[in-house]
């Protein structure tokens, strides 16, 4: 895994970011998104974001066969909400999965959040009640369960499971 080296994302990644994407959505349930529905313009909108207002991340395989991660997180724009980054989404190939990959995308992305926006107090996500595995890491990270959001996503027609929304909250000084 030490060979594995994540670099800031910039514009001429959209490409690779969505065939990694396509990728993962088709091994099911790590993204909310259907293989179909990861568009030029989704990948392109969620990455400038990020570059403008936020943090994006990502991971090359080593042989140059494609992406084995990306993470990001942006903010809203709203004033009100400066303080939060959220739409945080993150995904690590299947090749990938189990070796801490995730982990090691999560406290970069804390990391250069706290160095770049030390005004940034709040990181949010929202993960499917059935995903046990990414809540523990989360919970690891230091992210609070902050609900249940019963219904939200469906699973297959007339069947639902919820969302649980998470928060990282930076650590005030002398804490």
């Amino acid at each position: 895994m030490s060979e594995l080296l994540i670099r800031g994302a910039v514009a001429a990644d959209a490409a690779a970011i969505q065939a990694h994407y396509i990728t993962v959505a088709e091994q099911g349930g790590g993204l909310a998104r259907q293989p179909a529905e990861i568009t030029v313009e989704y990948v392109h909108t969620f990455l400038a974001r990020s570059l403008a207002t936020g943090v994006a991340l990502v991971v090359e395989q080593p042989d140059g066969a494609g992406l084995a991660g990306e993470i990001h997180a942006y903010s809203s724009g709203l004033q009100i909400f400066a303080h939060v980054l959220g739409d945080l989404t993150v995904a690590v190939h299947p090749q990938y999965q189990g070796q801490q990959l995730g982990h090691r995308l999560f406290t970069t992305l804390l990391s250069n959040i706290q160095e770049r926006y030390p005004h940034v107090r709040r990181v949010e996500l929202l993960v499917r009640e059935s995903n046990g595995r990414a809540i523990a890491l989360y919970e690891k990270l230091g992210f609070q369960r902050e609900g249940r959001l019963l219904g939200r996503v469906s699973v297959t027609p007339g069947q639902y499971e919820a969302d649980i929304p998470m928060a990282w909250h930076a650590p005030l000084f002398g804490q």
